[in-house]
């Protein structure tokens, strides 16, 4: 049975200790941080119960939570999960989003963050960026957050349930005489600016007549494309999988297959036989050189267009835009996409020719 220890140091009173053997056998003696002896007899008799049950007497506190910002670090070293495919790419984009929480979040323990905190993140970053970026650094958050919950590091992830900022749909398109405007500009910049300008004017013909995106033009290989069967292969962005992940396969527009048989004659070879090697190989090595517009942004300018903030993506809108305007099926336009979710195909529905057709003349309020 333990007892108490009255102690004193240097004649002064230093507080009422514990002694008990513990679960191992062994005797110790802790400080019990009771006011009274009678305190400290209690506490004794609660350390002996947790012994006589297996435990220890007293337990060791919990390791102190880690800060937002160590949360973050181990997040982006340790996170991974099979739908990413290209990991580095993500924990890149997950450092350049999450950096944004850290000034405001960074020091704080992560199990003392609340919703009304992250809610103060979300306005206070609204009022330096656009809500999509805003909507970005939320969305790592929240995932680094449910990340440390499963690692058992939280007991909630306090993003879930705060509300994200709007986003309005941007979905900007050439119009015709501005495909063909640029058309023609990148057809009179390949007859006199040579081999560069003839892949740049193949390239940007096969995006507007196909609607790929511009990871899959670059990611496109000779073995892609069958002009006897008029048969192309999606089968890559760059050197990694599509985005849904599944490789589709298109049939060739026809008026792309004069433009095509001309580049192929031409095409330089490379070990990995890619379709439009100058660009893809002249820029990909620079980070971030998936935003890089590759020469588009001049030829538009060049061709009397407006300024587009995305212009290789603003050629797949381009595509999809006209194709439903010019009728084409919705579904027949999420596989020709390759989209996985079909809400994101509907986002062109209004364009089409019977778009709500004769619906709106079912009120009616005239008088004879």
């Amino acid at each position: 049975m333990g007892d108490i220890v009255r102690v004193v140091r240097g004649g002064r009173f230093i507080g009422w200790y514990v002694r008990y053997k513990d679960k191992d056998g062994r005797r110790k003696q802790r400080a019990s941080h009771q006011p009274t002896k009678e305190l400290a007899r209690r506490f004794l008799l609660e350390i002996e119960a947790r012994v006589a049950r297996g435990s220890v007497g007293i337990p060791e506190p919990p390791p102190p939570s880690p800060t937002v910002a160590e949360l973050v670090a181990r997040f982006l070293a340790e996170y991974s999960r099979p739908r990413i495919k290209d990991l580095a790419r993500y924990r890149l984009s997950g450092r350049v989003a999450l950096q944004r929480a850290l000034p405001l979040l960074g020091s704080l323990h992560a199990d003392a963050v609340l919703p009304a905190q992250i809610e103060k993140l979300r306005l206070t970053l609204s009022r330096r960026h656009a809500a999509a970026t805003v909507r970005v650094t939320l969305g790592f958050l929240s995932t680094a957050f449910s990340w440390a919950v499963g690692q058992g590091l939280l007991a909630a992830n306090p993003v879930r349930g705060v509300e994200r900022p709007a986003v309005e749909s941007s979905l900007d398109f050439l119009t015709r005489d501005e495909v063909q405007a640029l058309l023609a500009a990148a057809k009179q910049r390949a007859g006199t600016q040579g081999l560069a300008a003839r892949e740049l004017y193949a390239c940007v013909h096969v995006a507007v007549h196909t609607g790929l995106r511009k990871g899959e033009l670059l990611g496109l290989r000779l073995r892609d494309v069958d002009l006897a069967s008029r048969r192309l292969t999606v089968a890559r962005s760059f050197s990694r999988a599509p985005k849904s992940g599944r490789l589709r396969h298109l049939r060739l527009p026809a008026a792309c297959i004069p433009v095509l048989t001309a580049w192929l004659a031409e095409c330089p070879r490379t070990p990995e036989g890619v379709l439009f090697p100058a660009l893809q190989y002249g820029r990909r090595p620079v980070a971030g050189a998936e935003h890089h517009t590759l020469g588009l942004a001049a030829l538009l300018t060049a061709a009397g267009c407006r300024r587009l903030a995305h212009p290789w993506h603003t050629l797949r809108h381009t595509f999809a835009s006209h194709f439903v305007m010019a009728g084409g099926n919705i579904l027949t336009l999420q596989r020709i996409l390759g989209h996985s979710d079909l809400r994101m195909t509907l986002q062109y529905a209004h364009l089409a020719p019977d778009f709500l057709g004769e619906e709106m003349d079912r009120v009616s309020f005239q008088t004879e």
